[in-house]
């Protein structure tokens, strides 16, 4: 697959993906949950609906869900069409800098607003990312850059270990980025744990739904980056993408949200995790 059609498909499919993540989760709660359409008719009916903003704001607040959608983009655009290589490996500095570049523009937007709860949303928001960047370069650059499994290793049978171990980080991460327990919950709008839901709460109507599309490409993109690290191309990277659109639901219905000051210690095992897959591929053993 191109990397033009890859993108298409990526932002295309990006809300379906999210919509049978919660019905997969409702089913595991024992609900009939909603269809896996209804994130497409969610965004539908934001869009149509009229945005309101304090008039207190600066013109960055409405700025803000325009600038999100178009990093959420071009962090899609640089996912990789193929597995391994370089190009992820010369990518990783820049996706980590483009959440950075969208973080930062939602953070200050949440912070123009006035608002205690966004306020408060925002500085975890940044403690959180302070401590996910690490991992997330180091995941990226071992499974692309440092001494790739070659396909002699792996006719052979071998394991992959390093970038089970890269793509295991990457999911780490991923719970922070994507807003997920036991870190986050996309789901609730209690603000004494919410996070990334505090950061958009004076949005509304069509700002709101380019917010939400913006969640759902970027979702659908590290759910790629991790099947690329994983062995197998083709059809089965797209098994392991529908294997963690399984997996994700079924750790959010099986594990309690974590306290606080416990989700640093999730985050050292993603760098304790990408640092062994390094060590394993520059030690030669990256493939067992």
């Amino acid at each position: 697959m191109s990397a033009g059609l890859q993108f298409i498909v990526l932002v295309a499919l990006a809300p379906l993906l999210q919509g049978v993540m919660r019905s997969i989760r409702a089913k595991l709660s024992g609900r009939p949950g909603p269809s896996p359409l209804q994130p497409y008719r969610d965004l539908r009916k934001l869009w149509s609906k009229e945005a309101l903003v304090a008039q207190s704001t600066s013109p960055l607040v409405v700025a803000t869900p325009g600038i999100v959608l178009g990093v959420a983009l071009t962090f899609a655009a640089l996912v990789p069409p193929a597995a391994g290589g370089a190009a992820l490996g010369a990518s990783a500095v820049a996706m980590t800098l483009l959440l950075a570049l969208g973080r930062f523009a939602l953070v200050l937007a949440a912070l123009d607003v006035r608002s205690g709860f966004a306020a408060m949303a925002a500085s975890r928001e940044m403690t959180f990312a302070a401590l996910t960047e690490g991992p997330l370069i180091l995941a990226l650059i071992s499974g692309a850059v440092l001494s790739p499994d070659s396909p002699a290793a792996l006719a052979a049978g071998r394991t992959p270990v390093s970038g089970i171990l890269a793509a295991a980080a990457l999911l780490l991460v991923m719970l922070f980025e994507t807003a997920r327990i036991p870190i986050d919950n996309q789901e609730t709008h209690y603000e004494l744990t919410m996070i990334h839901e505090g950061l958009g709460l004076e949005y509304s109507g069509w700002e709101l739904a380019l917010l939400q599309a913006a969640a759902f490409v970027r979702q659908a993109a590290f759910f790629v980056l991790a099947a690329r690290l994983l062995p197998g191309t083709g059809a089965l990277t797209v098994a392991w993408i529908g294997a963690l659109a399984v997996a994700i639901p079924v750790v959010e219905r099986v594990y309690a949200k974590m306290r606080l000051f416990e989700v640093p210690q999730l985050f050292a095992s993603a760098t304790v995790l990408a640092l062994a897959s390094i060590g394993l591929r520059l030690a030669g053993l990256g493939a067992w």
